[in-house]
């Protein structure tokens, strides 16, 4: 079970809020009591009107790193295409305090059945709502904080599963999930028999496949196609076409 840390109490006689009785003592921040975790946009930095990040210079982790993150992204797109409350996206700002730029992390992953489709420069929690799930996938930059910052606060802001992908072996399964229980703290979710697990939000299997992973459908057994396996099914398809219409 993963749970945060309670704020430190503030020692008697020491600054403004000693004076305040504990019950309306300032309270740090949801920032402030994550901020081992949150993203640090790398300069030069692009901001919207409210002086939210929305872009940055940060350059891709790898190219294994940035496929898996595209297939994600990708194949729960066309999944789900007909929903019309779906949003996929990865590496994108999730902005969760109005007016505080520091308060943003960038899920390689995040996922709404409830904001709808369209494009986003970011993704805010005062215009749209609690992502339902969201990834990281381990880098040897990040792998730490992917593992023991970024939980906690996922937790807190109320994100209904979270995952982690692990292809640089830090822990002992590549698929790794965790998902709110009743008291809303996070509970792992357990393995399949095949070291993958299953996704109640997405209502597919996430297991291992080569360097990185892929969605399963429970139902048949099959797996969604990555990009190129797509556009080989389309062409094949087309070519049996033309040689019936022959």
């Amino acid at each position: 079970m993963m749970t945060t840390e309670p704020p430190s109490p503030m020692r008697a006689g020491t600054g403004a809020a000693a004076a305040l009785p504990p019950s309306v003592a300032p309270q740090p921040s949801l920032a402030a009591r994550h901020a081992r975790a949150l993203y640090r946009p790398v300069p030069p930095v692009g901001y919207d009107d409210e002086g939210h990040p929305e872009s940055d210079s940060a350059a891709v982790e790898s190219v294994t790193h940035d496929d898996i993150r595209a297939y994600a992204i990708r194949s729960l797109r066309i999944r789900y295409a007909a929903h019309p409350g779906f949003f996929a996206g990865g590496d994108l700002g999730l902005l969760f305090e109005r007016g505080n730029p520091a308060a943003v992390m960038a899920p390689d992953l995040l996922v709404s059945f409830g904001a709808g489709g369209g494009a986003r420069s970011s993704y805010k929690l005062w215009e749209a709502p609690v992502p339902d799930l969201v990834m990281e996938l381990l880098s040897p930059k990040t792998w730490r904080r992917d593992i023991e910052s970024k939980p906690p606060l996922y937790e807190e802001l109320g994100v209904r599963e979270f995952w982690l992908f692990d292809p640089i072996g830090k822990l002992q399964r590549p698929v790794n999930g965790w998902r709110l229980d009743a008291g809303g703290a996070y509970a792992p979710v357990p393995a399949l028999p095949d070291g993958g697990c299953r996704s109640t939000v997405l209502d597919l299997d996430l297991v291992v496949h080569g360097d990185g992973f892929r969605f399963r459908d429970p139902a048949t057994g099959e797996l969604l196609p990555d990009h190129a396996e797509t556009a080989a099914a389309l062409q094949a398809a087309e070519a049996a076409r033309r040689t019936a219409e022959a």
